[in-house]
């Protein structure tokens, strides 16, 4: 009898285990993010794997957690770091309304891809181009001429030989009359064939 007492006392080696487990348990296991692969977002021609990877670096930066998604906070902080004051947050608000396109709360990747990329006007593009092109016309002709380019190029401090400059030169100049027309340099810069707008 007082065998089959102690044999009723001592739990299973299941039951043993399951109470071994309540006693002590095992944090939570967070979930595994998806691995990021920047193919996933690349629309070749317009958009790289290595142009993907550009912007994941800067969505990286904003997101300080890793969640893999830009909060509220987040977005304060990347303004203050930028110098912008966000006084209310209203305003910051207002800004994740307008890039949180699915309502989550904050900017996911794709979210953000998609401002990192969108383009802009026609009219807005040629007027933005028009400044960088007068930057480069030094003599205010209308034209850009190798010299010209080759002085800017030594103004912005960079180290190009001639031949680099020449290369530059005659990818910009499309129509080959040997200056590079406002057209030439907007068809250039906004990878437009010449002739077409």
């Amino acid at each position: 009898m007082q065998k089959q007492q102690n044999k009723q006392t001592q739990p299973s080696p299941q039951t043993a285990k399951v109470n071994q487990q309540q006693r002590n348990p095992q944090p939570p296991q967070p979930p595994k993010q998806k691995v990021f692969n920047a193919e996933d977002y690349a629309k070749p021609p317009h958009l790289t794997k290595e142009e993907v990877l550009e912007v994941k670096q800067a969505f990286d930066i904003f997101d300080n957690d890793g969640s893999g998604s830009i909060d509220p906070q987040e977005l304060r902080e990347a303004f203050e770091a930028s110098g912008i004051k966000t006084y209310h947050n209203k305003f910051i608000y207002q800004v994740l309304g307008e890039l949180d396109t699915d309502n989550s709360g904050g900017i996911d990747f794709e979210e953000f891809l998609h401002l990192a990329t969108a383009k802009v006007s026609d009219k807005d593009t040629r007027e933005q181009i028009q400044k960088v092109f007068n930057l480069y016309d030094w003599n205010k002709e209308g034209r850009i001429t190798w010299d010209e380019l080759k002085r800017v190029a030594q103004d912005l401090g960079e180290e190009m030989t001639d031949e680099e400059i020449q290369h530059m030169f005659k990818k910009a100049d499309l129509d080959d009359d040997g200056f590079v027309t406002f057209d030439d340099f907007y068809n250039l810069m906004t990878q437009k064939e010449y002739g077409k707008q």
